[in-house]
């Protein structure tokens, strides 16, 4: 009797463990929105170096490479968008590098808004090669 009693709480705190584990991956934070943006690599760009570690070096160049791509893109269509990304980009950029300058800034919910932006930059790419590709 003792045996089933205690294979039934095993059973229940096992149940609940793995429903709490699966509630905390699912409250990993998220940037706002759904799409990629260039502000939202910017920062996720600040938050990995600043924060050392969420992001591989990889990663980095990826964020990198995106930002620069949109960063022109954006620019070259107009001479107001060339002033505005002139002016804007390094505000932003330096805004975000003095948020995540202390470690307290540095927690679990600023990873993971790192990574989820590298992940929706992932997904912006492959659909620009996919466009670039039909053309």
């Amino acid at each position: 009797m003792t045996t089933t009693w205690a294979n039934r709480a095993s059973t229940l705190l096992l149940a609940l463990c793995a429903a709490a584990a699966s509630a905390a991956e699912a409250n990993a934070e998220r940037w706002p929105g759904t799409a990629a943006s260039i502000g939202g690599a910017i920062a996720a760009r600040v938050i990995a170096v600043k924060c050392a570690g969420p992001l591989t070096p990889a990663e980095i160049g990826e964020l990198d490479t995106y930002i620069d791509e949109r960063q022109t893109a954006f620019m070259s269509e107009s001479e107001a968008n060339q002033r505005m990304g002139e002016t804007v980009f390094p505000i932003l950029a330096r805004d975000y590098d003095r948020t995540y300058a202390s470690r307290e800034a540095c927690d679990a919910a600023a990873r993971d808004m790192a990574k989820d932006m590298l992940e929706r930059v992932r997904q912006a790419q492959h659909e620009l090669k996919k466009r670039a590709e039909a053309k």
